[in-house]
């Protein structure tokens, strides 16, 4: 399996960051699942949005399911940055840990790659769906404005 090489400081975030509204994973570290939405996404990593914390550079194994009936990828992963304090920003908690992809094989980043590619595009969808429901209302016609 190829390694991918850790990431420099002035990389550091170099990906694209997706913010995501309501994707879940599984992950285990330690003969233990936890559950945690993930809120952005990159091709190196992920944020869980999570209150059961782990240490910085805690290995873990995620569990991401494929849309459809893909199933689901496992994807090792270790803990890089962990956000101990809540903190409100746009009326959301950001308690929760990033995430970077670790021994990830060629075959494997082809798959995370296009998982993020579908991801950006579903958020892309759900999110003009919403403009164009705020805009026309939910019947699909105009609101009225007085």
């Amino acid at each position: 399996m190829d390694k991918m090489e850790p990431l420099k400081s002035k990389d550091k975030r170099s990906g694209i960051r997706i913010p995501l509204l309501s994707e879940k994973v599984a992950y285990f570290s330690s003969g233990r699942e936890f559950a945690a939405d993930i809120t952005d996404i990159t091709n190196e990593g992920l944020f869980l949005k999570t209150e059961d914390l782990l240490a910085p550079k805690t290995a873990v194994l995620l569990r991401l399911n494929l849309p459809g009936d893909l199933g689901s990828l496992q994807v090792n992963a270790e803990v890089v940055r962990v956000k101990w304090a809540v903190t409100r920003k746009k009326g959301q908690d950001q308690l929760g840990m990033g995430v970077r992809f670790v021994d990830v094989s060629p075959n494997i980043k082809k798959i995370l790659d296009a998982y993020v590619v579908y991801l950006r595009n579903k958020q892309i969808i759900t999110v003009s769906k919403r403009i164009i429901e705020e805009f026309f209302g939910s019947d699909g016609g105009p609101k009225r404005v007085i």
